[in-house]
């Protein structure tokens, strides 16, 4: 198990080389100025799995026609065991079997051909394949079985373009007859060409279960991946991509690797996905293909005819693994197509419907970019309706469906070709150093790409826009390959070319966005320097240039109503662009217009007012950006819940979300509600709050999405996670991931499920949720409030508070779920299993409080906690286990329920609210700054430390730094009373390739002398001195940097009490966040990043808290600001985490601290979790992941005091010195049983403490301690240990190190 989820294109780990050729200027190719991209023919899309012919006395065919030759009439056909067939008869005339292909299907098909051939194995001698009468011939092996079997063949063309397929019979050197039932041809889907450059078309391969021993090389001409596996890579994982094949049920998948078959003994076969949910299921084998030593390259096909392809092996499609003790391979490519089970002619038309209707569902009316005219959608409706309604007749025929789907393809092209763009380079005349097709960088589709020649020394592409044009951003979409380094370049007469910008990307299949100081030019190069992973060639499937459009926000500050809440710097007010507080006009619109604002300027706070907004259909909250009312808070006093959305949206299952909320996003303080809600017969309504992570727009939205402080006063479905369909038709296991999702301060009414989530990848925080029907029951009139005992009834008939799927590590607080059939329901996920932890919870008035249906490996842990069910308390499914501390279980138990002894200590809450600036004073900084994407030049330190400083002397207040990126080439020090504060209102982290909000360039600290005490770069140097809402990145600190990662001083000190940092991101900090000696008080709350040497410090001060702290080396290469030659994600273990984070860095090390507070703490990759040298700490829901084998969630020292309630981990160890465990929740982890007994009985008695992980069994390796206490008339006399005597006095400290028996010994006292 990893919470690492790699979402880039799989590549050998070798670096590239870090040589930086220049670009040449010659092999060039011109064409003239493109029309929009070239459609897929009609023959492409109506045959996706190929073309068939079912043989008998009256055949089937679809796309192949099929006759005998030379002489039809001694055709024979009939039927035997159940199958109809097709013979030669070569003494009749019909000597072969012949079939010819649609010829548009044949004139797009990639070479080669697959050709799966279901025959009659009787007799000796071959069947006989070949693609022409001149093709290679492929010879199927007859062995006399009488048995009808299928085989798969690949047929390279012959010298005949376009040649039919022939099917022969021989034996010897004379033909002979053969018996034919069925034929499938297909073409190549998807490939990987391997070695050390991988050339990969909608199939990424990579290595397992390590890349530690990927062998990459090259023989007899081929390049090639191997396994080592003794170095820990003993497979080659395949993925297809999920918009070719997902969910392949009625296909055969045919699998094709060409493979060295260089030993003499063992083979290979496929591990694949098939249906079922078992592990082996997953993981189905496939026959074996066995090596003969014969040192050639050679190629197999697998024809599987039950795999699945829903990436559930081990996160691919496939595996190739070998057999045989010490048997490796060496692959040099591998290939995929699918084949149709049935002969079905709206195969192709229902593919083509479903690809419409994905067209229609992710697309948005309106004149930005990427939209679509008013009207467009409801068009293109009812063409699907059209082509649905001939897909739905009963036997269409082949022609009839094929003028369904010409009609449907005119139609979608129509609707494509309307969307509104900004990009200058549409069209446009397009030139290249080498390669074809360059115009495919124009034509507006990134699916079509230009590929470069192999000369590996430097390519680039020109675009001509006409005339001079004002421009300031160029987008760069790799394809297949992607470049680690290029410079853009202008010119105004397209021979002398000034460079504007350098870049570099980080990944294929991904945009690398560049922004630079404006400038006028008609000609615009991207030449390119860097090749990945040892590439020869450049891969571009787009070059987008724009003249950006410039927003500047006019923040101010509104005061909260409770002054327990932070301030709120509102950006924008929706109020300035015509939203309607009365709630008597429609305000969609103006709130989206105030969200695109936002949006373009970067990032920021929307404000919408108290008041009441009506809103018809879904308001997206974008990346970085916060939708922020005035909330509700938990018991508003006369009914007034401060900011209300009236969700007046279509109902239904499938209707309008109410909100969706990007990627460091959120949707913060307001209550929303339903008017055609009724409690009697409720309405079915989609999720109020929908957070989508990866299935919207992409990675932009993947991380770090909030909801909080809101209430629901009667939703239908609240929110949803992970539950909306990917916009870009990826399947679920990768296309609706998410992670590191905030929900805090949730409240209300919801009637079916209360909130249901899936596919979490690493750590989200539920804190402060209340799922009850009071606050509908309660509201004011005005809300129609239900009888109560009628809600009560519906929804403990049909609800559940929380649905959980396959969330990694998601940690639980403060939770109260009442009135439901079943209160928390944890269910089978789209990728994983649930693992997390809860404390502090009660779910009450339940049938069933607790039900879990969790992989055996997996397992959830409750502490602190209220479960109380009618039906059943707690109701484990299968062979999963659920763990309970210092928890009451009001009502039966069913399955593996592990109740622990222990008692976990209060966890006591904050004396005052968030921490916040006293002073209500805004300071807007006037520092140089550049928009998002442009890299600062201009040094902002001295002007922002003037703007602290006179915030000081006027008493304090926020100064306030706007989306946008700032250089700081020295210090900054922030004084007592004043908050340094960026434009995230929320939890924030680089995103993919995205990141806009507040960032501060670090350019000071390199190479420091003793980094861990120098000064930091800001310094919290006063009482209540904070930083909030902005990033902090070291541009010359590159994972990728030959020389390796460079010290630098701590990012933020804090000296005083009071002082905290909220809502902060690091994605490469050499040392994260000291809170020293004198820091009382202290919060360091929603830190995220990577943490190189050192995470967070906590010095001889009192009552500090952490919270909510997620750290992953990975924030190192997820990151967009596009500079070359970027560390990139694939060689993430290399560079950051094996050499650095797991190597040496501890995610919070404590010296001498009282009373500190950790809550949801958890870390990936480091060395240890938690330090305590000395000093009093209690964690609740800490975890660790992939830690150094030497280390250890917790490691404490002899002078510390150490309790954590619900830990977990995975590798490493649980925990070393005296530290007192509530609830351990470790993956894998070997326990042993230790029982204690007295003899004689009755003499005395025997108690063991230490951390008990299931009743009556300890972690290996961990220590207990054994104490006897003799019975009055009775000492104790010694101990034997699985009935041997041991060395020990009445307290025996052990280890446990296997199944122990513990005896005390007594005797008679005199």
């Amino acid at each position: 198990m990893t919470a690492l989820l790699v979402l880039t294109a799989a590549a050998p780990p070798a670096l590239a080389a870090q040589a930086r050729p220049a670009a040449t200027a010659d092999a060039t190719t011109t064409v003239p100025a493109a029309a929009p991209a070239a459609a897929e023919t009609v023959g492409e899309l109506m045959y996706p799995e190929g073309l068939g012919a079912d043989l008998g006395p009256e055949p089937t065919t679809l796309g192949l026609a099929a006759a005998a030759g030379p002489d039809p009439a001694g055709l024979a056909t009939g039927e035997l065991d159940g199958r109809t067939y097709w013979a030669t008869d070569a003494a009749a005339g019909a000597e072969h079997l012949a079939f010819t292909p649609d010829a548009e299907w044949r004139a797009a098909a990639d070479a080669p051909l697959t050709a799966t051939l279901t025959y009659r194995d009787a007799g000796t001698g071959s069947l006989v394949a070949r693609l022409g009468a001149e093709g290679a011939a492929h010879r199927i092996p007859l062995t006399g079985s009488d048995t009808w079997r299928t085989a798969a063949v690949e047929l390279a063309p012959g010298t005949e373009p376009g040649a039919d397929l022939l099917l022969t019979g021989e034996q010897g050197d004379a033909a002979r007859d053969i018996t034919v039932a069925a034929v499938r041809v297909a073409d190549t889907g998807a490939e990987s060409v391997l070695g050390t450059a991988v050339t990969a078309r909608q199939l990424t391969m990579r290595a397992g279960d390590s890349d530690d021993g990927l062998v990459t090389g090259e023989h007899a001409g081929r390049g090639y991946w191997g396994t080592d596996r003794a170095a820990g890579t003993g497979f080659l994982y395949g993925n297809v991509t999920d918009t070719l094949a997902h969910d392949t049920r009625d296909t055969t998948v045919l699998v094709t690797v060409d493979y060295l078959d260089e030993a003499d003994a063992g083979g290979f076969l496929l591990h694949y996905d098939s249906p079922g949910d078992a592990l082996a299921e997953r993981f189905r084998p496939s026959p074996t293909v066995p090596f003969t030593g014969s040192g050639e390259w050679r190629s197999h096909t697998f024809a599987l005819t039950d795999a699945i392809l829903t990436n559930r092996t081990n996160g691919g499609d496939f595996r190739i693994a070998t057999q045989g003790a010490g048997a490796e391979i060496r692959v040099a490519a591998v290939r995929v197509s699918l084949a149709a089970d049935a002969l079905d002619p709206t195969t192709g038309l229902r593919a083509l419907i479903d690809d419409a209707d994905l067209a229609r569902y992710a697309a948005r009316e309106g004149d930005r970019d990427g939209q679509y005219p008013e009207g467009a959608t409801d068009t293109l409706a009812a063409a699907i309706d059209a082509a649905r309604e001939v897909a739905d007749q009963e036997g269409v025929t082949e022609d009839a469906a094929r003028a369904a789907l010409e009609t449907l393809h005119t139609a979608l092209a129509e609707f494509r070709a309307s969307a509104a763009t900004t990009d200058l380079a549409r069209g446009a005349d397009t030139t290249a150093s080498s390669g074809e097709n360059p115009a495919a960088v124009v034509d507006g589709d990134t699916a079509t790409a230009w590929t470069s020649g192999d000369e590996g020394a430097g390519e680039w592409l020109t675009v001509d826009l006409g005339r001079r044009q004002t421009i300031d951003d160029v987008r760069v979409w790799f394809a297949g390959n992607y470049s680690q380094a290029f410079a853009v370049q202008v010119s105004n007469d397209g021979d002398d070319f000034t460079t504007v910008r350098e870049g570099g990307g980080t990944s294929a299949n991904r945009y690398a966005r560049v922004g630079f100081a404006e400038t006028r030019a008609r000609y615009v190069r991207v030449a390119f320097e860097g090749y990945a992973n040892g590439a020869t060639r450049q891969s571009v499937g787009a070059v987008e240039v724009r003249d950006q459009r410039e927003v500047t926000p006019n923040p101010r500050l509104i005061e909260p109503r409770d002054p327990d809440e932070d301030w709120i710097v509102a950006d924008f007010d929706v109020r300035r662009y015509g939203a309607d507080p009365s709630g008597r006009r429609d305000s969609t619109d103006a709130i989206r217009r105030a969200l695109y604002d936002c949006s373009d300027a970067g990032g920021g706070t929307v404000f919408l007012p108290e008041g009441t907004y009506r809103v018809t259909d879904t308001v997206e909250v974008f990346s970085f950006c916060t939708l922020r009312g005035v909330g509700a808070g938990p018991d508003p006093e006369d009914g007034d819940y401060g900011t209300v959305v009236t969700a007046d949206l279509a109902s239904g299952d499938e209707g309008p979300a109410l909100f969706r909320v990007g990627g460091s996003a959120g949707v913060v303080g307001v209550t929303t509600w339903y008017p055609e809600q009724s409690a009697a017969d409720p309405v079915p309504y989609n999720h109020t709050f929908e957070i989508p992570g990866r299935a919207w727009s992409g990675n932009e939205n993947y991380m770090m999405s909030t909801v909080a402080d809101v209430t629901m006063l009667n939703s239908y479905r609240g929110i949803g996670v992970s539950t909306m369909r990917n916009d870009r038709g990826e399947g679920a296991s990768s296309g609706q991931v998410h992670e590191s999702t905030t929900l805090r301060d949730i409240r209300g009414t919801v009637l079916y499920a209360g909130i249901t989530a899936f596919n979490g990848a690493d750590v989200g925080t539920w804190q402060d949720i209340t799922l009850s029907n009071a606050y509908w029951a309660e509201a004011p009139d005005a809300y129609a409030p239900p009888d109560r005992a009628a809600l009560d009834a519906w929804t403990r008939a049909n609800g559940t508070g929380f649905v959980l799927g396959d969330l990694e590590w998601d940690q639980f607080t403060d939770i109260r779920i009442s009135d439901y059939r079943i209160g928390i329901d944890v269910v089978p996920g789209q990728r994983a299993a649930f693992c997390g932890v809860f404390v502090d919870t009660e779910v009450t008035r339940t049938d069933v409080a607790l039900r879990a249906d969790l992989d055996s490996r997996w397992g959830l842990g409750m502490a602190d906690s209220v479960l109380s069910g009618s039906t059943a308390s707690v109701q484990v499914v299968g062979t999963a286990y659920v763990k309970v501390t210092d928890t009451e279980l009001e009502g039966p138990t069913e399955g593996t329920v592990h109740r622990l002894a222990g008692e976990a200590p209060d966890r006591e809450p904050p004396a005052t609210g968030e921490p916040r600036a006293e002073r209500g004073v805004l300071y807007p900084a006037n520092a140089p700054r550049t928009p998002v994407g442009t890299p600062p030049q201009r040094d902002a330190t001295a002007a922002i430390q003037r703007t602290l400083d006179r915030a000081a002397r006027a008493g304090g207040g926020i100064v306030y730094l706007p989306a946008g990126w700032y250089r700081l080439e020295g210090h900054l020090r922030v004084p007592e009373g004043v908050e340094l504060r960026g434009s995230s209102a929320v939890p924030q982290r680089d995103l993919l390739g995205s990141s806009a909000g507040s960032v501060l360039f670090a350019y000071e600290g390199r190479d420091t002398a003793e980094a861990d005490t120098a000064t930091a770069l800001i310094t919290l140097d006063g009482e209540r001195a904070g930083v909030k809402g902005l990033r902090v990145f070291h541009p010359e600190n590159n994972p990728a940097d030959p020389d390796g990662l460079a010290p630098y001083p701590y990012v933020v000190r804090g000296t005083a009490p009071g002082t905290y940092v909220v809502n902060v991101g690091l994605p490469n900090a050499w040392n994260g966040v000291e809170m020293a000696a004198g820091a009382d008080g202290f919060v360091v709350q929603k830190l995220a990043g990577a943490f190189l040497h050192r995470g967070i410090t906590v010095g001889a001060n009192a009552g500090g808290r952490v919270e909510g702290v997620l750290s992953n080396g990975n924030a190192t290469a997820r990151v967009g600001y596009a500079l070359p030659w970027w560390g990139v994600e694939s060689a993430i273990f290399p560079e950051v985490i094996d050499t650095y984070t797991r190597a040496q860095s501890d995610l919070v090390t404590v010296e001498g601290a009282t009373g500190l507070r950790l809550l949801d703490v958890f870390g990936y990759g480091y060395r240890n979790g938690l330090v305590v040298g000395s000093g009093e700490v209690t964690a609740f829901n800490l975890g660790t992941d992939n830690l150094h084998q030497d280390g250890h969630t917790v490691a404490a020292g002899p002078d510390a005091d150490v309790t954590v309630v619900n830990l977990m981990r995975y590798n490493g160890a649980t925990s070393t010195g005296p530290v007192r465990l509530v609830n351990v929740l470790a993956l894998n982890m070997v326990n042993r049983a230790v029982t204690a007994t007295a003899a004689p009985e009755g003499a005395g008695t025997v108690t063991l403490t230490g951390n008990e992980t299931e009743p009556g069994r300890y972690e290996e390796g961990s220590g207990i301690t054994a104490r006897a206490e003799a019975a009055p008339g009775y000492r104790f006399d010694h101990w034997t240990a699985n009935g041997e005597p041991i060395d020990g006095g009445a307290a025996l400290p052990l280890t446990v190190d296997g199944d122990l028996e513990l005896v005390a010994h007594f005797v008679g006292s005199a």
